[in-house]
């Protein structure tokens, strides 16, 4: 006779997570709700407090900075998506075509080893690569007598926001904008069997037939998922424009985070800084909704 476990053998797993749910109430729920609580007040972190309502919310929705920084965002949005769902699929795709075991380690490495590296170091490299008067770039293209190409790349409003995008091109050696999708994508064609792809090619598939009727409905899920990582990494956008361009020129780069950091803490308007980033969780959430609803998962074939 099987015998019946006691209700502490049942709570006993449970209570190995205590710890991280402590954790995260203290140092997660706790501060967004206290984010949502001064977002309805006149707040400077100290002795202001005073209840001021939707004031916050509707001077943000008048300010025009802020409204630039939210028309940068979303064109940062539809760069990071277009980039998530193609250089790091392709790249899967190539590696997964490579027949020796051992080649596929080296060069799976040799993507992913750039994902150590602090993103604060790869952004200030970017920054020397940029530099308007002696950047790496210019000096290239001035080698080659192409002058009139040479330009402030982060000081230009033509050529900033565009700029910023570029940073850690080809995108492989990013955890936010490639490293961690490329393996995504090859973990994902790794993991099906060989047999499916051997029925395409005896039934006569070609390279082309074969990616788009199985390689991606096999790698739907994954696709799901670092899109929805690509919004969230596009709307918290912080480190890479405040080191390369603090938002400038003018309002060329602004974004949200950029707008919450210098609101809240070099003006000290913490309340007005607290609904920006309330807004910023709405979007993000109306955004992984419609993101969850309209694309698929993987489905499974037989």
């Amino acid at each position: 006779m099987k015998k019946k476990k006691t209700p502490w053998q049942y709570a006993k797993p449970y209570l190995f997570l205590l710890p991280i749910y402590a954790l995260m109430v203290i140092f997660k729920y706790i501060p967004f709700g206290m984010a949502v609580e001064k977002s309805f007040f006149t707040w400077n972190g100290t002795n202001v407090n005073q209840f001021a309502g939707l004031a916050n919310y509707a001077q943000a929705f008048r300010d025009p900075v802020f409204m630039d920084s939210l028309k940068n965002v979303g064109i940062i949005a539809v760069a990071y998506v277009l980039i998530v769902l193609t250089i790091p699929i392709l790249a899967a795709e190539l590696l997964y075509a490579v027949r020796s075991r051992r080649k596929q380690y080296v060069i799976r490495t040799a993507f992913t080893f750039p994902m150590v590296v602090p993103g604060v170091v790869i952004i200030l490299l970017w920054k020397w690569l940029m530099a308007g008067d002696n950047g790496v770039i210019n000096n290239v293209l001035m080698s080659m007598g192409l002058e009139e190409m040479a330009m402030p790349w982060l000081g230009s409003t033509k050529t900033a926001l565009g700029s910023v995008i570029a940073v850690g091109f080809p995108w492989l050696g990013s955890a936010t904008l490639g490293g961690l999708q490329f393996l995504l994508y090859y973990g994902a064609l790794q993991s099906t069997s060989s047999d499916l792809f051997e029925a395409a090619q005896i039934d006569g598939a070609n390279i082309v037939q074969r990616f788009f009727r199985i390689d991606l409905p096999i790698l739907a899920s994954q696709m799901k998922l670092a899109v929805t990582l690509a919004i969230i990494n596009a709307v918290q956008v912080f480190d890479t424009v405040f080191i390369l361009t603090k938002g400038g020129p003018g309002t060329a780069t602004i974004t949200p985070s950029v707008v919450l950091y210098e609101q809240g803490f070099t003006y000290k308007k913490m309340g007005y800084s607290s609904a920006v980033g309330v807004i910023m969780f709405a979007i993000i959430m109306i955004l992984t909704v419609i993101n969850q609803t309209m694309m698929k998962n993987t489905e499974k074939m037989d």
